[in-house]
């Protein structure tokens, strides 16, 4: 019993430790070699999207001020980035992705980013922590939205109702969940909504806290995204400003000196709860991001592709390939499915020993101690494989083209 024991005890240990890059063959002495690789970035720290009249009506309390506009990188965000790549860099020049000691050429790498400047100045941090000094800027503009955006004609062309029934029934779970439920409270309790807020007020009704606003949901098809309205998205934002400010001001807690690791580890699953019923649904997974994850299959498994491939987006776009590919990811202290700032999926075509070739899928994500830390820590993310890790080269494809039927 007591070897047991220690043996799930390493078991537990170990998957806790970042994976490394390599995989040896101990009876060979011989390692598989990673031939190329496709990395999808989330952005950096960002400010809140929502306009101050807007976050004025979620809190009894004045909300702290932003040094940027909203859903602007600041500079802390874009120094986390940094040292974070930084930390990345000697793993990725020990597998030749990148040159130790010069400036890559253009043809050993691509850098991809939406067009917001909190995507473009990401891309632009990601590359001053694995290359200093070389002023490496991202390809971007219109000629990339199907890659971050959910294409207009397959939005315009799916089933609306279905895809509200897909959200729907996904977001009634959230009703059964007492974790979701205990963290609403938390939410309730930390910002004291709702009751002064008269824009949330429908018809004669007045609604007093966060778990008494109805949620609402509807396509317009010529606006591709949800929209949706009442407690889960929300609470959700709110969930997620608290990270942001986290992150932004290491020298305090962030939701007015409420919010530290602990609290965060009780919310923030609900935010990313609420994300994975409003963007994993099939028929939104598949409009956003079909595009995006034949770009990704395409690089991968093209001899003319560069062997580093880096695109900058958003959550959202994570969410749409997690929902398409039919694959999730479980990050020790954060929770299943969660996208924090600057966390990044890579797509690894491995070369095995034996000549066979197959893909493997991890999630990044940087701890909430170092999103936290003064200074910005050049420190690993946690690197974690998703639950369908591995594919042939051929299977990963065939399942591409079934998916984004494209």
């Amino acid at each position: 019993m007591k070897r047991l024991s220690r043996l799930i005890a390493l078991t537990v240990f170990t998957m806790l430790i970042p994976a490394p890059f390599v995989y040896a063959d101990p009876s060979s002495g011989l390692e598989d070699r990673l031939i190329r690789t496709v990395i999808f970035s989330r952005h950096g720290v960002r400010s809140p999207t929502q306009s101050p009249a807007t976050l004025k009506q979620w809190a009894s309390k004045p909300w702290p001020v932003w040094p940027v506009k909203p859903g602007e990188l600041t500079l802390r965000g874009k120094a986390l980035i940094r040292a974070q790549w930084t930390a990345l860099k000697p793993v990725l020049e020990k597998h030749g992705l990148l040159s130790e000691n010069s400036c890559p050429a253009p043809q050993q790498y691509s850098l991809i980013a939406d067009e917001d400047q909190r995507t473009r100045e990401t891309a632009v941090a990601i590359f001053e922590g694995l290359a200093p000094g070389c002023r490496i800027n991202p390809q971007y503009g219109t000629r990339y939205d199907t890659l971050f955006h959910p294409d207009m004609t397959s939005w315009r062309e799916m089933n609306h109702q279905e895809a509200l029934d897909q959200v729907q029934s996904r977001l009634d779970l959230l009703e059964k969940d007492p974790g979701v439920q205990s963290a609403l409270n938390r939410l309730q309790e930390i910002t004291g909504c709702c009751n002064h807020l008269s824009l949330l007020r429908e018809k004669e009704e007045r609604y007093t806290s966060l778990k008494e606003l109805p949620t609402r949901t509807r396509i317009d098809s010529q606006k591709p995204k949800l929209d949706i309205s009442g407690k889960w998205p929300i609470a959700s934002s709110i969930a997620e400003i608290m990270l942001l400010e986290y992150g932004q001001w290491p020298d305090r807690n962030a939701g007015w000196g409420k919010v530290d690791e602990n609290i965060l580890k009780q919310i923030i699953p609900l935010h990313d709860k609420v994300f994975d019923a409003t963007h994993r649904a099939p028929l939104l997974a598949k409009a956003g991001g079909k595009y995006l994850v034949k770009n990704i299959r395409d690089t991968l498994l093209s001899e003319q592709s560069p062997r580093l491939s880096i695109l900058v987006g958003h959550d959202t776009d994570i969410a749409y390939i997690g929902g398409l590919l039919g694959i999730s990811w479980t990050v020790p202290e954060q929770g299943l499915n969660p996208i924090p700032p600057g966390s990044f999926m890579s797509f690894e075509l491995w070369e095995k020993t034996e000549g066979n070739r197959e893909i493997r899928i991890y999630f990044h994500a940087p701890a909430f101690a170092s999103l936290h830390s003064v200074p910005a820590s050049e420190t690993m993310p946690v690197k974690v494989p998703v639950d369908k890790p591995f594919y042939r080269a051929s299977d990963f494809s065939q399942q591409v083209d079934r998916v984004t039927g494209l």
